[in-house]
């Protein structure tokens, strides 16, 4: 089971918060049916690992809810296409959320192959207006796989102790961008508990251009920059 591959995975809100405006407030990001962005991911050391590309595939209206149809597709180092997803964001009352399951590489849950899956958790979310010292809401999702109807060890995600630190201008291959710089705590338990801390750096206009990944110990792990920005 790739744990590393899946919190790494969390980490990337960045592919998710790039598109959150619509009828409504909900953040600093002008959403337009057909924009998409692409990001590398990098090793410890800066070498490639990996590419994806996140479209904006439909905007809908439901109620006082803006949702949001989100294709994200990825690359591995030798170029190959790796499992596509498609889900859903929502903007409700100057609120913007990210379902956690949709957060979880599909790769991740190649363990859990022919189970039944169930996701239970709080939903990743971010206010229409952040401000230096901001606490962000905690979130959470459990992974329970199932065989035969048999209940098997359940996984958990909790990202913890989200605060906004500040402003920070930040240069990645898209450009440099005046940024919020977020950060926050990850725990993932599958039987033993892994530990992560991540950096996120959120532009009004273009979303998290910029995310960073640690180990408990303050060792970089990797990271994804925005490359191509089309709108």
């Amino acid at each position: 089971m790739k744990k590393y591959q899946l919190v790494l995975c969390l980490m990337l809100v960045a592919i998710l918060a790039g598109f959150v405006s619509y009828s409504q407030d909900c953040g600093y990001y002008p959403v337009k049916k057909g924009t998409f962005m692409r990001y590398q991911s990098l090793d410890a050391k800066g070498k490639v690992t990996g590419t994806s590309r996140v479209t904006m595939l439909d905007v809908m209206q439901t109620g006082d809810a803006s949702l949001f149809q989100v294709k994200a597709e990825a690359w591995d180092e030798k170029d190959k296409p790796q499992p596509s997803r498609e889900y859903t964001m929502k903007c409700e009352k100057g609120q913007f959320t990210v379902d956690m399951q949709s957060l979880v590489d599909p790769k991740s849950l190649e363990g859990f192959k022919d189970m039944e899956i169930s996701f239970t958790g709080t939903d990743i979310s971010y206010p229409s207006t952040l401000s230096a010292g901001q606490v962000l809401p905690d979130a959470n999702v459990t992974i329970g796989p199932a065989s035969g109807g048999m209940a098997l060890l359940k996984m958990t995600i909790n990202i913890t102790n989200r605060v906004i630190v500040g402003p920070e201008s930040v240069t990645v291959p898209a450009g440099t961008f005046d940024c919020f710089k977020i950060t926050y705590d990850v725990d993932t338990k599958f039987g033993i508990k892994v530990s992560t801390k991540a950096t996120e750096w959120l532009n009004k206009g273009a979303g998290t251009v910029k995310t960073e990944t640690y180990d408990k110990k303050g060792k970089l792990m990797g990271s994804r920059v925005l490359t191509e920005l089309n709108r």
